[in-house]
């Protein structure tokens, strides 16, 4: 399943030593996106089984306070999607902020200086540990944002904490430097959402045997998951409050947002009163009916992006 490449990547970061963390990504080509429909992609609302354009999308955003984009951090025909939504929505709503789990939180004042002009690029990707596939997938979200005068919130907690955080089961070793960085509320709950990352995590394919995680360490890993959405949901929050009436797109691993769970949920307990629009990705080997197929997938998010399997598009 590509929600467990999610976990698969998530597990990767986890387990390998601090200086050998890396994500394991197709780098393939892109390039800045523009407001038009890219192609082999496809969205669809869940509940009207309608087809939604990217016009259509940014105007709904405007009913609505944050956008949740889920992703396949490996598929670049949805990082090109990604951007074009960008458009389209900043199109529509000006005030707009973009939110990333691919930056983390202490990272926040060098993106800052690079979106104020303060710093060069490669000072500023020299400072904030972007992903491996940043120039392809991430860079033209960044840069669409410094051009409109956006702001971009880096949203994760730090790739070392959640590390530790898995490693021990514990947040009782994290650096006072770091604990600046810990999410206020920090829930783990029993439930639907640990129950999929579990069964996720047991499900890992045979020859990725060696980044399988061992049964008693399944909790520590689950705290680690949750941690990295309290973040996040925290980081969205505490913007969304600072700068009323300005909507914000965020993008993650589809994993943390699928069927309204991990930061969808934890966003809604921090505002109640927030209004979640919820994309996710959906590989359907069938396009022949795929107003039938968002209808089903209702549970899983408001709008389903449907692209073939990789491949075969």
């Amino acid at each position: 399943m590509a929600t467990g490449r999610k976990l698969y990547i998530l597990m990767t970061t986890l387990l390998k030593p601090l200086w050998l963390l890396s994500i394991l990504f197709l780098l393939l080509s892109g390039s800045i996106a523009q407001a038009s429909e890219p192609e082999t992609v496809l969205l669809y609302d869940t509940v009207t089984g309608r087809q939604v354009s990217l016009v259509e999308l940014g105007e709904r955003l405007t009913g609505y306070d944050v956008l949740l984009f889920g992703e396949y951090h490996d598929d670049d025909r949805l990082h090109r999607l990604e951007a074009a939504v960008l458009a389209a929505a900043c199109a529509r709503n000006p005030q707009l902020a973009v939110s990333l789990e691919m930056f983390e939180r202490d990272v926040q004042p060098e993106l800052d200086r690079y979106l104020a002009g303060e710093i060069a690029e490669t000072v500023f990707l020299d400072r904030s540990r972007p992903w491996n596939n940043y120039t392809v997938a991430y860079r033209p979200l960044v840069e669409l944002a410094k051009e409109k005068g956006l702001g971009v919130i880096a949203a994760n907690i730090p790739r070392s904490v959640a590390a530790q955080y898995a490693r021990e089961g514990s947040l009782d070793g994290v650096s006072e430097a770091m604990r600046q960085y810990l999410p206020a509320v920090h829930r783990y709950p029993d439930g639907e959402y640990k129950q999929r990352f579990y069964t996720q995590l047991q499900a890992l394919p045979a020859q990725n045997s060696g980044m399988k995680v061992a049964p008693e360490r399944l909790e520590a890993f689950y705290r680690a998951q949750c941690l990295k959405d309290d973040a996040m949901a925290e980081s969205i929050a505490r913007y969304y409050r600072q700068n009323p009436g300005r909507k914000i797109v965020h993008y993650q691993g589809d994993f943390h947002s699928r069927s309204r769970l991990g930061v969808a949920e934890k966003l809604q307990a921090l505002e109640p009163a927030v209004k979640i629009l919820v994309i996710a990705p959906y590989y359907a080997a069938d396009f022949t009916d795929l107003p039938a197929q968002a209808r089903h997938l209702r549970a899983d998010a408001d709008i389903i992006a449907f692209l073939p399997p990789p491949g075969k598009q």
